[in-house]
């Protein structure tokens, strides 16, 4: 999942920039605690009207040659109904194809143990497999592409594309070797893959029926009642069915502005989203649900 991804790639990214020490051994292992708010979980950019604000407690412990094991908690924070919905564990790997890391990217797996009654839209998933490609030549754009495998309760499954392009700007830098400080990342994602839906359809079958002809109305039926004759006649017959339907389509267009501020090893995060889905029904009333909506997520992390 892409919060669990991009929550992993900060804290490795934190943890290498934290390392600078000349005068000690280089740090093998590096851990990374935080919490984060989430006003809207979604998947994909889609939201619907279950979407509640969540609390996201992790931890996660980093290698520096790019192995990773992060735990993430659930917490919904929906009124008087707030409580734990359950836990994520995902290990993976982050890599790079260069020294100067212009070329890399992560791979990794979660298993979801959440409540299957919880109302978060994470609740019917069982497993996802994630993936991500990078390329920042010359440090001017970054552009990601990246492919996620779900695997639902119900042994539905679906794939997610994404496309990214972003750019990590330094607002001001503090701390002796300038590793502190304020950065702004301006950041563009569009979203692609199936989506599962019930599809009404309905199908037409000719059917066979006896009909008793009437007796004729004279006296002499009366007098001499005779067996009364049938005719078979073809009826056509309609019936409803549904049907699942799954789809590729292009799902969502997401932009958002990361502020993150490191004093430090510690971490203050604040990204607003602006997401345009698309495609999107509500199949219980059968109309569009493609309007614009906003959310945020605000979050704290230290790295040791």
């Amino acid at each position: 999942m892409a919060v669990i991804m991009a929550i992993a790639l900060n804290n490795y990214t934190a943890a290498c920039q934290s390392d600078t020490s000349k005068k000690t051994p280089a740090k093998s292992v590096f851990y990374n605690g935080g919490i984060q708010y989430l006003s809207n979980l979604t998947y994909a950019g889609r939201s619907d009207n279950s979407s509640v604000p969540v609390l996201l407690p992790n931890f996660t412990i980093i290698s520096k040659s790019g192995l990773f094991l992060n735990a993430t908690g659930y917490f919904d924070l929906s009124g008087s109904n707030s409580k734990s919905e359950g836990l994520s564990v995902t290990p993976g790997y982050v890599f790079s194809f260069d020294d100067k890391k212009q070329y890399g990217g992560s791979i990794s797996a979660t298993k979801y143990f959440i409540t299957s009654s919880s109302p978060i839209i994470l609740s019917t998933f069982n497993f996802t497999a994630d993936g991500q490609l990078y390329f920042n030549p010359g440090n001017i754009v970054k552009a990601t592409i990246g492919a996620s495998y779900r695997i639902g309760k119900d042994n539905s499954n679906d794939i997610i594309n994404t496309g990214e392009l972003s750019k990590e700007i330094s607002v001001f830098k503090t701390g002796t070797e300038k590793k502190d400080g304020l950065k702004v990342e301006p950041t563009a994602m569009l979203y692609a893959g199936t989506q599962s839906f019930e599809q009404t359809y309905y199908t037409q079958s000719q059917v066979q029926r006896a009909v008793t002809n009437p007796s004729p109305s004279n006296p002499l039926n009366v007098l001499f009642p005779s067996q009364p004759s049938q005719t078979i006649i073809t009826q056509t017959v309609t019936q409803q069915k549904q049907q699942e339907v799954k789809q590729y389509n292009l799902l969502a267009l997401s932009g958002s502005m990361p502020l993150t501020y490191t004093v430090a090893k510690t971490q203050l995060s604040f990204t607003p989203y602006l997401i345009k889905p698309f495609n999107q029904v509500d199949y219980t009333s059968n109309t569009q649900m493609n309007g614009l909506y906003f959310l945020f997520t605000l979050g704290v992390s230290l790295t040791f």
